[in-house]
């Protein structure tokens, strides 16, 4: 149980500084950096509300093939979106986790995979 929490609260740490580094913005709420629940009228096609319809449907490693799919095509959406999608995760119970094939530790190495992939320099963070 110590061990979950800790990791969830390193998760989110890295998510925190992965946005303050894309944003320059340091103190963005958990609210600010989740996966949007309304319907899009114009961009339901976006990345984001494609991995968060996933998300919904608890079909995570799906989201996370189709976030590293876009990371490969340097969708410059990516890193934003693949940073929401790791704190929707990242929220979620271990048990939906564990179910839906994608434990909390892999949701830490797929966050630090894509911050590496984009150059963020974890630093101290990449424990």
């Amino acid at each position: 149980m110590y061990h979950q929490d800790w990791l969830m609260r390193q998760i989110e740490i890295i998510i925190r500084y992965g946005f303050f580094l894309l944003l320059g913005k340091g103190d963005r709420l958990t609210s600010d950096i989740r996966l949007e629940t309304q319907q899009p009228t114009e961009a339901d096609a976006t990345l984001s509300f494609r991995l968060g319809v996933l998300v919904r449907a608890e079909r995570l490693c799906e989201a996370e093939n189709l976030l590293y799919e876009a990371v490969d095509n340097a969708d410059p959406e990516a890193l934003a979106a693949g940073l929401r999608f790791y704190s929707e995760l990242n929220a979620l119970p271990d048990e939906t986790l564990e179910r839906c094939g994608l434990p909390r530790d892999e949701v830490m190495s797929g966050l630090k995979e894509l911050c590496a992939a984009y150059g963020l320099d974890l630093g101290p963070l990449s424990l």
